[in-house]
């Protein structure tokens, strides 16, 4: 099982002020506020930190259902520039994460030896309309899978399950795979487990 999560690092310097009173307190751990006083780029690793939060909350939450907002209860450790692991209820994630001038990218799994491959892919969207964004990172997607797995497109579709995560759909094969999809500003990727 994978999550993941993108951070357009444009959008998110004209969009958030992650200097304001009490935002590191309320987001970060201890640990976690010193790897950003500490950092050489201290708003990279704010965004850095938050998007290993969340790739690792994508994979939790699917894992044992019910959607809460606990960003402190997810304790990062920084391992290196691209990985790391964030440790929550005595479940571990291992993390990558992709640090590029346009963006911060992270992907989080089990730590787990027998953890399966995925697939992954990180690309530009462009436009404001978030349907038209879904549509495309969808169609990418599908297209996506279609051509590694050799199945025909017009049996791949994207479906939600109760609790609103996304599954790609092989009605060929009557397969439900768990997919993470991300985006954020101009900038989105999903991974297919």
């Amino acid at each position: 099982m994978t999550g993941n999560d993108i951070i357009d690092r444009a959008t998110a310097a004209a969009e958030s002020n992650w200097k304001r009173k009490g935002f590191l307190e309320k987001i970060f751990t201890l640990q976690e506020q010193q790897y950003i006083h500490e950092a050489a780029s201290p708003g990279e690793m704010v965004w850095k930190l938050w998007s290993m939060k969340e790739s690792a909350y994508k994979v939790y939450t699917r894992q044992y259902g019910g959607r809460f907002f606990a960003p402190q209860k997810f304790n990062c450790t920084v391992l290196s520039r691209s990985a790391g692991k964030v440790d929550i209820n005595n479940v571990t994630y291992l993390i990558t994460t992709n640090t590029d001038k346009k963006y911060i990218y992270s992907i989080a799994r089990l730590d787990d030896p027998g953890n399966a491959s995925f697939m992954n892919c990180c690309f530009r969207i462009t436009g404001t309309d978030f349907g038209k964004q879904q549509q495309f990172i969808y169609e990418r997607m599908i297209s996506h899978y279609a051509m590694v797995s050799g199945k025909e497109r017009n049996d791949i579709e994207i479906i939600k399950d109760r609790n609103g995560l996304p599954l790609l759909y092989c009605s060929q094969d009557k397969l439900s795979i768990p997919v993470s999809i991300t985006h954020h500003g101009n900038y989105a990727a999903f991974t297919i487990y």
